[in-house]
C-alpha cells in the first residue's frame, strides 16, 4: 500500500484531531508514521497501534512517503518537502460548522478533521478516591464543582499565576463554589497559601471521568480541555493568552455567575457541537478512501 507522513504541531489539540484518521489509514494496510517532533500524550498510545515515528528532517534524506500530511499552522515546512519531491496536503483543526472537510489553500488540498473521543487511561487508587470525593461534593445541590485546567501547551506561569489569584478570590467570595485546580506546578500552591477550603489543587487526571461531575470549567481556548468539555456537554469559559492578561477577580467572578445563570443554554450548545463532531468523524472513512484515490491517481 502507502507510505503517510503526518507532520503536525505539538499541541494536544492538533494531534487529537489527526489520531482517527492516522488509525483508519494504518487499518486498511498503510505505513502510517508521525514526526517526532510531533511527540504528545497521545505517542505512546499511537505507537502501540502500529503507527511509526521518524527522525524529521533527517530521516527525509532516505525515507520518501507517498504522501505528507503537514499540519496548516506548520505551513512553512511545505517548502522543506518541496525539496525532498515529497507530495503533501495540509491538515487542520475544524472549528466551525461552515468548513467543508476538504477544501484548497494555495492550490494544495487542506483536510478539515473534527476532534472525536478517545479511550480513557485506566485509574490509579489515587485518582479513584479522587473521583469518589468529587462525588460526595457533589451530593450537596447547593455546590457548584468548577474545574480550571488552563496549563496547556505554549503557557505563561505568570498569566496563570495570575488568573488563580483571581479563582482564590472568587473562592473566599463564594463559598457555595468548589473549585479544582489541575496543575503541574508545586509552586501555584506555594504562591496561594493558604487556600480556602472550597479550592483543591491536584495534579491532572483523566478528564474523561471527571469533567462528567463538575457544573462549569475554565480551560484555555485552544487546548485539549476545551474539546473535552464539548464531549462531556458542560460549559467551559475558555481563555486566550491575552484573556489571562487581562483578568481581575471581579471581572472573573462576573463571567462564572453568567455561565452558571446559562448552564442548560450551554450545556445545550456542547450538545449540539457534540453531535456535529460525532457525524463529521463518521465521515473520516470516506476522507480515507479519497486519500487513497488521490495517490492512485499520482503514481
Amino acid at each position: 500500500m502507502y507510505e503517510l507522513l503526518f507532520d503536525i504541531k505539538p499541541q494536544t489539540s492538533q494531534i487529537r484531531v489527526t489520531i482517527r484518521l492516522a488509525t483508519l489509514l494504518s487499518r486498511k494496510g498503510n505505513q502510517v508514521y508521525y514526526t517526532h517532533t510531533s511527540d504528545s500524550i497521545f505517542t505512546m498510545d499511537l505507537l502501540k497501534k502500529g503507527i511509526g515515528r521518524v527522525l524529521y528532517p533527517d530521516d527525509l534524506q532516505w525515507f520518501t512517503p507517498n504522501l505528507a500530511l503537514l499540519d496548516c499552522l506548520l505551513k512553512e515546512k511545505g517548502s522543506v518537502y518541496t525539496r525532498y519531491g515529497i507530495r503533501y496536503m495540509y491538515v487542520a483543526a475544524r472549528k466551525s460548522m461552515d468548513e467543508t472537510m476538504i477544501e484548497q489553500m494555495n492550490g494544495i488540498p487542506l483536510l478539515y478533521l473534527p476532534p472525536s473521543p478517545y479511550l480513557a487511561l485506566s485509574q490509579s487508587a489515587r485518582e479513584t478516591d479522587f473521583i469518589d470525593k468529587i462525588e460526595e461534593i457533589k451530593e450537596d445541590h447547593s455546590r457548584s464543582v468548577i474545574i480550571g485546567v488552563l496549563e496547556e501547551e505554549g503557557y505563561s506561569l505568570a498569566e496563570i499565576e495570575q488568573v488563580y489569584k483571581a479563582i482564590k478570590y472568587c473562592g473566599i467570595n463564594n463559598p457555595g463554589y468548589q473549585f479544582i485546580i489541575l496543575t503541574n506546578q508545586g509552586v501555584i500552591e506555594e504562591k496561594l497559601f493558604v487556600l480556602p477550603e472550597n479550592i483543591s489543587v491536584y495534579r491532572p487526571h483523566d478528564l474523561q471521568s471527571l469533567l462528567p461531575l463538575c457544573d462549569m470549567a475554565l480551560v484555555r481556548g485552544d487546548g485539549n480541555a476545551n474539546i473535552e468539555c464539548v464531549f462531556a456537554h458542560i460549559p467551559a469559559l475558555e481563555f486566550s493568552s491575552r484573556n489571562l492578561n487581562r483578568i481581575t477577580p471581579l471581572k472573573l467572578e462576573k463571567q462564572i455567575k453568567e455561565t452558571i445563570g446559562n448552564r442548560d443554554y450551554l450545556i445545550n450548545q456542547q450538545k449540539q457541537l457534540c453531535h456535529f463532531y460525532q457525524q463529521e468523524n463518521l465521515q473520516i472513512d470516506s476522507l480515507v478512501n479519497w486519500i487513497i484515490e488521490q495517490l492512485k491517481e499520482n503514481k
